[in-house]
């Protein structure tokens, strides 16, 4: 969390010391969102839905779609999207969204799509038409998008080791092995630049049984990964 938002709303740090305490995170949220601080609520808001068995879910959910100006028409838009999805539908979509709204109702959209078991391979190469972002990874994970397409995704590009370990993710969670390994492989091959697989690689030795972990090789630490980094 910023400094400045600390030192200027203690009651702040209170609120995230008692979520993390395992109290709710929905007043720490309201009290940000209060504050003016609309994008550190929705990352806390969406941090706290990850949990399973997170309480607070609706209103969680509530508060990022209030964040992302998020109209009763754009949610049925979105819901006919996912009946008929495609690129120029997306482009569509996302042309007159205000700059300043862009981020949040870009995550809330993609969110709100892969609830609605949109495809997966479309959305994917929706959601990474300007780069790679953190909503690729939980993409990725969702077992929804063919690695194939992730791999073609790289082609090309200066950040392949990156997009190969996204690929490796997509066939793990998928019970695909040795495709996972086959990528991890291809990743690591590339140099300095293999670094940018280390994020998919930590996370698939936290999952994976004994052998494709002995297979994996040595623990690196992970590189951290940004919002529209690579492209």
């Amino acid at each position: 969390m910023s400094t400045s938002v600390s030192d200027g709303y203690p009651e702040v740090t209170l609120l995230l010391r008692h979520w993390s305490n395992g109290g709710s995170a929905l007043p720490a949220v309201k009290k940000l969102t209060e504050c003016g601080y609309g994008d550190y609520a929705a990352a806390v808001a969406r941090l706290a839905l990850r949990a399973p068995d997170c309480p607070d879910r609706e209103s969680l959910e509530a508060a990022i779609a209030q964040i992302a100006n998020v109209s009763d028409g754009w949610v049925r838009a979105i819901e006919e999207f996912a009946n008929h999805p495609s690129e120029e539908r997306w482009d569509e979509l996302m042309r007159f969204v205000p700059v300043e709204e862009h981020y949040q109702r870009f995550r809330y959209t993609l969110a709100l799509l892969l609830s609605l078991h949109c495809d997966g391979n479309i959305l994917f190469q929706c959601a990474t038409k300007i780069g790679m972002t953190s909503d690729a990874f939980d993409l990725a994970r969702s077992g929804t998008v063919d690695p194939e397409v992730i791999e073609a995704r790289g082609e090309g590009s200066a950040a392949r080791p990156a997009w190969l370990g996204l690929a490796a993710q997509a066939a793990f969670a998928r019970n695909d092995r040795w495709s996972t390994l086959r990528y991890l492989r291809e990743a690591s091959q590339y140099g300095e630049s293999s670094v940018l697989s280390w994020s998919s690689i930590s996370e698939i030795r936290s999952e994976a049984d004994e052998e494709p972990q002995r297979r994996i090789g040595p623990r690196r630490r992970a590189a951290r990964v940004e919002p529209f980094c690579v492209s």
